[in-house]
């Protein structure tokens, strides 16, 4: 992700060309969601925006003429308004092939890391074979012995 935003932005800066950065922030999430390991698939969902941001304020001080901390943040304001709308399309785009790829199963278990007190979640209709029952598909805490 890295590589692909600062090169996009330090291209659509260079050319003048806003379509560029899009561009970058759309391949650079998707991919990052699609060739991350299943573990890390968290941590993917909500870093694009963010290291998109580190990667723009740096290329907008690389890239600066006069003042560069004035050039810098008016770069970097400009920049995000003028890609704000394909920021959120593509956020949702990663969040898309991370969900496929099990983002749903990483949410839970930092559930269960955060809350071991609760209990597990086993599938609806299911019983344990030595005849605990399950209540909305949640095993109780106690056991019940016949």
């Amino acid at each position: 992700m890295l590589l692909v935003f600062f090169i996009g932005l330090l291209a659509a800066d260079w050319l003048h060309w806003s379509p560029l950065a899009d561009a970058s922030f759309l391949i650079g999430s998707a991919a990052a969601a699609w060739y991350t390991k299943q573990r890390d698939l968290l941590t993917v969902a909500v870093s694009p925006p963010l290291l998109f941001i580190i990667v723009l304020i740096c290329v907008k001080a690389l890239t600066a003429t006069g003042n560069v901390a004035l050039s810098a943040v008016e770069g970097t304001a400009l920049t995000l308004a003028n890609v704000a709308p394909w920021l959120f399309i593509g956020v949702v785009l990663s969040l898309i092939i991370a969900w496929f790829r099990g983002l749903a199963r990483c949410v839970a278990e930092l559930r269960r890391e955060l809350r071991p007190d609760l209990p597990r979640r086993q599938p609806t209709g299911s019983g344990d074979p030595d005849g605990t029952a399950t209540v909305g598909g949640y095993q109780p805490a106690v056991k019940r012995y016949r």
